[in-house]
Formats: C-alpha cells, sequence, structure tokens
C-alpha cells in the first residue's frame, strides 16, 4: 500500500533535526542563500520500516551577483579607491590652499617687514633726536668728574631722561621718569625736556621746588589736562638737585622720586613729595617741599627712577625692590663712580638672567 509510505527529511545547515513523519511528498524551503546544501530523505513502508540510508541529494544555489564574493571584492576595492581618491583630492585642494595662504602670508610678511622696517627706523632716528637733546655726558663729568649716569632704556627709545644745566652759579641735574617707556615714553620726555629748559635756562628759576611746581603747571597745560579737550593722566616722577658752585650747599625736591645719600656706612634717604608731576586732577595748590643739605667731602647722591628696583628677575623671578638696591648702593662704596656704574649694570644684568627689562633704567650718582 504505497499510499500508506512514510517520509521524514532534513536539509543540512537549515535543519537541526528530522522533520516529523508524514505521508506528504513535498518539502518547500524559501529564501535560501546561495551555496551548497545536503537534502536527505528516509522513508517507511505501511508496515512501519524505515528505511535508515535514505536517500542524498546535493544542491547548488547560485546566490545573486550582489552577494558574490567577487562583488564584495569589488565593493571593497571600490570603497578603498573612493577613499583613497577623496584623499587625494583633499590633499591636492589643501595643498592649493596653503599655496594660496602661503602666498598671502609672505606677501603680508613683506609688507609688515617693510612697515616694521619702516616704523623701526623712524624710532631710531626718533633716538638719535632724543639722545640728541639729552646733556652730553662729557658735560656731566666735567662739572661732576666723580659722577656716573647709567641709562639704559626698555625700548629703542626711552620714558626715562636726565637733564643737566648750570645758571646763577647752580649746578641743576635732575632724573626724570615718564609715564609709560617706548614711544609714548620718549613724546612725553620731549615736552619734560623742553619744560625744564624754559623754566631753568630761559625763565631763570634754580629752586628745586619752584622747578617742579612749574613744571606740573606746564605738563598739566601742554597735555589739556582737566579738561574735556583730552582725557589723559599721563605725567612723569622727578628727583632734582640745585647745587651751589661755591658753597656745596644741594638742595633737592622730588615727585616720587627720592634721593640717597651715603656717606662711608652711614646711608640716608630724603624722601619725595607723593604727588607726581602733571596729571588729570587740576590741583593749583599742589606745592613741592624743598630740602637742604651741606655736602661734605666723600659724600654721595644718588638719583634713580623705578626701573632698576622694579626689574624681575633672580631664581624665584621676583623684583629686584628697593632695599636690595639701597644695599647694593651701601656695599659700593669703596669702588669710584665708574666701578660703582659697572657694578649696577652688571649686578642688573645677572640679576634679570632670561627676563626681558621691564621698565627704562636711569640711576645717576655724585660724589663729592
Amino acid at each position: 500500500m504505497p499510499g500508506k509510505n512514510k517520509y521524514s527529511y532534513k536539509l543540512e545547515g537549515v535543519d537541526e533535526n528530522w522533520s516529523p513523519a508524514s505521508t506528504q511528498r513535498i518539502a518547500s524551503y524559501t529564501e535560501l542563500k546561495g551555496g551548497d546544501y545536503v537534502f536527505r530523505v528516509r522513508a517507511a513502508n505501511n508496515d512501519g520500516i524505515w528505511n535508515n540510508d535514505g536517500v542524498t541529494l546535493y544542491i547548488r544555489i547560485n546566490p545573486p551577483f550582489w552577494q558574490t564574493k567577487w562583488f564584495y571584492a569589488m565593493c571593497i576595492i571600490l570603497i578603498i579607491g573612493g577613499f583613497w581618491g577623496f584623499l587625494k583630492y583633499r590633499t591636492s585642494t589643501i595643498k592649493r590652499e596653503n599655496k594660496i595662504l602661503e602666498e598671502k602670508v609672505e606677501e603680508r610678511t613683506q609688507e609688515l617687514a617693510q612697515k616694521n622696517k619702516d616704523i623701526t627706523s623712524s624710532i631710531q632716528y626718533a633716538k638719535r633726536i632724543q639722545l640728541a637733546i639729552l646733556p652730553p655726558l662729557e658735560q656731566i663729568y666735567k662739572h661732576f668728574p666723580q659722577s656716573f649716569v647709567v641709562y639704559k632704556p626698555k625700548d629703542i627709545v626711552s620714558g626715562d631722561f636726565y637733564w643737566f644745566g648750570i645758571k646763577n652759579g647752580k649746578k641743576i641735574i635732575a632724573t626724570v621718569d615718564c609715564t609709560g617707556h617706548g614711544v609714548p615714553g620718549a613724546f612725553m620726555s620731549m615736552i619734560g625736556h623742553n619744560l625744564l629748559n624754559q623754566i631753568i635756562s630761559e625763565n631763570g628759576i634754580t629752586e628745586p621746588d619752584q622747578i617742579l611746581n612749574a613744571l606740573h603747571q606746564g605738563v598739566q597745560a601742554a597735555l589739556k589736562q582737566g579738561t574735556n579737550v583730552v582725557d589723559t593722566s599721563d605725567g612723569m616722577d622727578v628727583a632734582l638737585c640745585s647745587i651751589d658752585t661755591i658753597t656745596n650747599e644741594v638742595k633737592y625736591a622730588g615727585a616720587y622720586r627720592p634721593l640717597f645719600i651715603v656717606n662711608g656706612t652711614h646711608f640716608e634717604k630724603i624722601d619725595a613729595d607723593k604727588n607726581p608731576i602733571g596729571g588729570s586732577q587740576l590741583d593749583p595748590d599742589r606745592k613741592f617741599t624743598c630740602h637742604t643739605y651741606i655736602a661734605k667731602p666723600g659724600d654721595t647722591f644718588y638719583m634713580a627712577s623705578d626701573g632698576y628696583a622694579d626689574q624681575f628677575g633672580g631664581e624665584k623671578g621676583k623684583k629686584f625692590m628697593v632695599k636690595r638696591f639701597n644695599e647694593l648702593l651701601l656695599s659700593m662704596q669703596e669702588q669710584n663712580m665708574q666701578e660703582q656704574a659697572t657694578i649696577l649694570e652688571s649686578t642688573f644684568n645677572k640679576w634679570r638672567g632670561s627676563y626681558q627689562q621691564v621698565d627704562d633704567i636711569l640711576v645717576i650718582g655724585i660724589r663729592f
């Protein structure tokens, strides 16, 4: 009775177990992936006797082209090629843009270099003018044989300057520290120098306090300070001495800059008035104090701007400070004045080390 034959099948790689025995003679599989398969069938007659050897059918399913290895390889090649081509394109684009930028940078660099050269040349010329208006050191050394001037601008031009002149039997010398340094400070120094020439040389004022009073009024007038025309608080700190050529009587007045006097181991500091020269506040009652001192043989007078004491350096990058500056002045009294100048410069350079100079430096020393 063939109609009662039963069948069980299994597609290796798809089925884990044999299918339940049935009389159905059809096996249906869908959505099989491409590849080689083994289809096994076993059967039992109407008496339930199974043929365990069964029948084996080898089946090969050809996958669609997009599932073939050569297609995968081609896609990988295309992806790699596309990525490589994109990189080449981006690289060439970046190189082209970089070349354009380099050309622009080179052009701008040349322009800036030329402008910098022009500006530097102008400032160098301004330096020659500034040095030309300063009193010659030979003139100072002629009237003060034992003296020195240490003058170290931070930039090409300086906001510090010194002034010297002789009027009515008085030798007048001053250290002036203007607001700022570089070009702005140099402009202030020109104003201050011209005002001192006018006050002392032309108007004949030789009293230090009167000189500073007139200088203060002159700076405010020159810069239109205290008005709504120009908003500026620029000014200058000054230490000024008037020395009688016969009696060696020293008269001193200062605006924030003190006078140091050393004789052997004796150190004395004469404080300045706590008012600057110039400023935005109109202060008609501002007056500077005159101090009188009779210089004795061996006395050494020092006037300085704040640049030396404010310099950063040393092992910890701190300021030199006024106390250390005073100790330095006291420690080198056995040397003559030119040797003292050398010590001041070498000490400053050693202290500064790799740090930049922060301000203009001016120190004047005179020994009687």
